[in-house]
Order: structure tokens, then C-alpha cells, then sequence
């Protein structure tokens, strides 16, 4: 499975960058697919459809809404996409050191603006697998190798 990570810096003086990790539409299943948000990722000279990794990896129960918040999924799912998105972009850019992906990342230097497309294992409905371990859930895990497409800033 393709994921399309990204480094963006925010406009201000001071060097601090947005980390994401987006998965195009067509990576996902197609039974998924009309029920994903769709987001527009950065790629080379094109945009491509993509959605989170919330809804890729979410369980079939999520799509029921109504389950949803009674069990608590919600912000469950949340968290594991979040973790599981973090280890994605440390894997790709080593300087982002934080457990879970923060809407600002500061920097003491400026590496500049960069997307890359890294291939993982396959994510879709991964949730129920992943969650019970996801405290000790390694790049690994997912298919990725550290420090083989790693682009430090």
C-alpha cells in the first residue's frame, strides 16, 4: 500500500512544519472507498485523492456511526491512526520525533518543504489487529524499514 508523506513548513519566520501521511483513494478497498473523507495530497506536479488513515484502518462497525460513540470508538481509532501515521513519517523523516503527529512542529533548522510515496503492508481494516499492541507497535510492523527511505532535514 502507497502512502504519500509530507513535510510542510508554515508560513512565519520561525521553521516549523505540519507532518502528514495521507493514502490515495486507490489504495484503498472499494468497499471503503465512498465512505472515506477525500483530501487532496500533494505528489510531484499533481494532486491526488486521497483520505486519512482513520478511515482506512477503521473496523467495518465504524461506518455504522450509531456504534460509533457508544463504544467508544471513536476517539480510539483516532488515537491508533495517529500513532500508526507517526511511525509512518519518523520512518521517512527522522527529525520528527514526537509518539503522535502535533498540528505544529518546531524545528531548529530549516529543511525545506518534501513529499515522498513510501509502500507499506497492507492498512486497510487493520484496527482490530493492531489496537490490543499498539503501545509497542513497530515500523516494522507495518511493512516499513527504518532507515532505508529515511531523508533527514
Amino acid at each position: 500500500m502507497d502512502i504519500i508523506v509530507s513535510r510542510l513548513r508554515l508560513a512565519g519566520t520561525a521553521p516549523i512544519y505540519q507532518y502528514r501521511a495521507r493514502v490515495p483513494l486507490y489504495e484503498v478497498g472499494p468497499a471503503r472507498r465512498p465512505r472515506c473523507v477525500v483530501l487532496q495530497a500533494t505528489l510531484g506536479n499533481g494532486r491526488v485523492p486521497s483520505t486519512r488513515l482513520a478511515d482506512v484502518i477503521a473496523p467495518d462497525s465504524w461506518f455504522e456511526r450509531h456504534l460509533a460513540i457508544p463504544c467508544g470508538l471513536a476517539a480510539r481509532l483516532t488515537f491508533v491512526a495517529r500513532r500508526i501515521e507517526a511511525l509512518i513519517i519518523r520512518t521517512v523523516y527522522p527529525e520528527m520525533t514526537a509518539e503522535l503527529p502535533p498540528l505544529m512542529f518546531a524545528l531548529d533548522h530549516d529543511p525545506g518543504d518534501a513529499r515522498f510515496c513510501v509502500t507499506t503492508a497492507d492498512l486497510n481494516g487493520i484496527f482490530d489487529r493492531v489496537s490490543p499492541d499498539i503501545e509497542t507497535l513497530m515500523a516494522a510492523d507495518l511493512g516499513l524499514h527504518q532507515g532505508g527511505d529515511r531523508r533527514a532535514a
